[in-house]
């Protein structure tokens, strides 16, 4: 890709000109709807959004504010996301106002949007294969009260095409209430069953049911069609599927649509159970003739983007196929006319030059980016940064980028960046601790755990190691588990040269901070079951188990440190009881070390706990648990359980199982091997062990 004067003008201004500094100020499409709400402005609100779907019918950009209020597709920061994540909380607020205003078709439509989001989270907002069958029933019930209120929503108001529209949507991922064909029939369904399956589960888990119920404020009391209105607007079905209806209801309350079809048409795609063919057809059909070239362009392009946005180089096998993809891509990128295509291209273009390792591409590509305003993930802000560092040092373009970047941004290191820098008043941001502060207040939560200590670690490839240590520091002040895991990892550092001198009890301290935040998140997530998540931190127990395995170190140095050897025994069971955490949380090399250590331990009472452990390891012909009961049986200050004999034994099993392990040497050569007596002995007591007694054998004899 090549800069064309459009990014080179774009880019000098970047280098030349300082933009003034932003808040990072939420901005609305049309109102923060939870605000209003808690404030009970409903007249105020009403009348705000009655103007704006009023104003949607005369014009693209009325029309785009409209939809994008409203729906979450690709839109986190809709006007309806604080409501919605609000949980039941932000569901009484609706229903207050619908209390309020019964005939107010927004307050119905925002119970649209509400069921119609926390039906995905149920779904948890990726592909399905991580939801259970409970939350399949919970997301079933949400699209079933989002129906109802769609109805409402639309009786209150015969333009509500939206409601329409995010009921199009929903059929295509949830299927349709059992009792919906039979209503729009005329048929009556006042009291028909809801979801059935819901009870059902509800007597075979209620424990969980009524935790993924609470989770969003359903009940089994409303798990029955109510008594509806039935709008003139929605005619009887004529066999088309529910997805199809629904459009069509919403064309014909909005015939020049065009957003709507903007959401319907990615849920045609093959991955929905549809075709590339099916949507030409439709684009050709007379409910597409109102589009202008710019909209039809974008439409079609859907169907490259459904081609290519999981498509990853490796992937291509022939050169020319390649050539000609990426081609495509970049003249999508440059030409296209609608500024969605264009990043659609760019962020896949993004992928395509860093995996080919084309870091010139990548960096044109990425100016291309900043120019057409583009939010870029944490990994490509830190790239740009990279390449800002190398070739524009001096210049403002590095404000303008972090100022440009965290407004909306796409990855939340952006608005790390942007706080610490405010704070330290690098790279031309005025130092303001307190705006800092506020910018960092906005990734306090423990869900941005590794993106802090993934920026934390940025600033070493950056060639910045000194803004390191202050940033993890500014996360720890905010008991961010990644902040101080990262501290930790650094005091606990022998090697000369690096960013904190070797602290081992401030490293413990850390560790033991970032141990405790991390157990209490997992405490409350398992008290709640909360849904399970396909994005965003949710790794606790990785995080804790490296944890643990470095608290583990820490007592071990502590314990080689101190000359009390009173405080040994202490630091010994810390040691053993850290190395069998991490062990259970999965950390590979923990439970070796646990075994050798054992013999380590001064404190024999603590060797002799964990002996019918060790035993019963030895006894499968685990190398190290063999050379521990070796060791413990070889140790001459152990009255209880030296046995010299067994020590032999012990060790040839090991030696015989296995025989190029340093392992056996290194560890029993002060018992059996280091001395010519010592060896002799050895021999002597193992030289009639018959090879049928070696561990792991179905053996009474071992």
């Amino acid at each position: 890709m090549e800069l064309n004067d459009a990014v080179i003008n774009a880019t000098a201004t970047m280098c030349n000109s300082k933009m003034e500094e932003n808040s990072g100020q939420r901005e609305w499409f049309i109102a923060d709807i939870a605000s209003q709400l808690q404030a009970k402005r409903y007249d105020e609100l009403d009348a705000l959004f009655n103007h704006a779907l009023a104003e949607s019918f005369t014009s693209r950009e009325a029309e785009r504010r409209y939809f994008h209020a409203w729906t979450q597709m690709c839109n986190p920061l809709n006007d309806m996301e604080p409501l919605v994540e609000a949980g039941p909380e932000g569901l009484a607020l609706i229903k207050a106002w619908q209390n309020a205003r019964p005939r107010s078709t927004h307050a119905w439509l925002a119970e649209a949007q509400y069921w119609n989001h926390r039906a995905w989270l149920y779904r948890s907002y990726g592909w399905a294969r991580d939801t259970t069958d409970a939350m399949w029933v919970c997301a079933s019930a949400c699209n079933e009260q989002m129906v109802i209120a769609a109805i409402n929503a639309i009786d209150c108001e015969p333009r509500q095409w939206m409601a329409a529209s995010l009921a199009s949507t929903n059929a295509q991922v949830f299927g349709e209430p059992d009792w919906l064909a039979d209503f729009l029939e005329g048929a009556e369904t006042a009291g028909a069953a809801g979801v059935p399956k819901l009870a059902k589960f509800h007597l075979r888990s209620p424990q969980e049911m009524d935790a993924l119920m609470a989770y969003s404020g359903l009940s089994l009391d409303k798990a029955v069609c109510p008594s509806l209105p039935r709008p003139q607007v929605l005619p009887a079905p004529d066999n088309e599927s529910p997805q199809k209806y629904w459009i069509t209801v919403c064309l014909a309350i909005f015939p020049t649509a065009y957003h709507a079809l903007d959401e319907y048409l990615p849920f045609r795609m093959p991955r929905w159970r549809g075709s590339h063919q099916e949507i030409e057809e439709f684009l050709a059909s007379p409910s597409c003739a109102h589009l202008s070239d710019s909209e039809r362009e974008h439409l079609e392009l859907l169907i490259w983007w459904d081609e290519c946005r999981d498509l990853r180089i490796k992937d291509i096998d022939s050169p020319a196929t390649l050539e000609k993809t990426i081609a495509k891509a970049e003249a999508i990128a440059c030409h296209a006319r609608n500024q969605e295509d264009r990043h659609n291209a760019l962020e896949w273009l993004l992928d395509c030059y860093d995996d080919s390792k084309n870091e010139e591409a990548l960096w044109r590509c990425i100016q291309r980016v900043v120019m057409e305003k583009k939010s870029l993930s944490n990994y490509f802000t830190y790239q740009a940064l990279k390449f800002a560092l190398r070739d524009f040092p001096d210049s403002h373009w590095i404000y303008n980028f972090i100022c440009q970047n965290s407004q909306q941004a796409e990855g939340w290191a952006a608005l790390i960046y942007r706080g610490y820098f405010q704070h330290a008043g690098l790279f031309g941001f005025e130092k303001n601790e307190q705006q800092g502060n506020a910018w960092l207040a906005k990734v306090s939560a423990i869900k941005y755990s590794a993106t802090w200590k993934w920026t934390i670690r940025s600033f070493g490839w950056l060639n910045r190691p000194e803004y390191c240590v202050a940033l993890a520091e500014a996360g720890a002040q905010r008991n961010i588990p990644g902040a101080l895991q990262w501290l930790g990892d650094e005091y606990n550092n022998r090697i000369d040269g690096t960013l904190v001198s070797y602290q081992t009890a401030t490293a413990l301290d850390c560790y033991q901070r970032a141990a405790q935040i991390l157990l209490e998140q997992i405490a409350l997530r398992d008290s709640t079951r909360s849904l399970i998540a396909n994005g965003g931190y949710s790794e606790y127990e990785a995080d804790l188990r490296d944890i643990h395995f470095s608290l583990a170190i820490c007592n071990q140095r502590l314990c080689e440190e101190e000359s009390d050897c009173a405080k040994w025994p202490g630091y010994e069971k810390n040691l053993l009881d850290n190395l069998w955490q991490a062990h259970q949380l999965g950390h590979e090399q923990a439970w070796a070390l646990f075994m050798l250590n054992i013999f380590e331990v001064t404190d024999l009472t603590l060797a002799h706990a964990h002996l019918a452990l060790v035993q019963e390891e030895a006894n499968k012909g685990t190398l190290q648990a063999m050379v521990t009961l070796s060791r413990l049986y070889g140790n001459k200050q152990d009255e209880t359980l030296f046995n010299i004999k067994k020590s032999a034994r012990w060790a040839h099993f090991a030696e015989a199982l296995y025989p190029d392990s340093d392992v056996v040497r290194d560890c029993l050569a002060v018992v059996h091997f280091d001395t010519f007596w010592k060896r002799l002995r050895y021999a002597w007591h193992t030289a009639r062990i018959p090879a049928s007694e070696l561990p792991g054998e179905v053996n009474p004899m071992v």
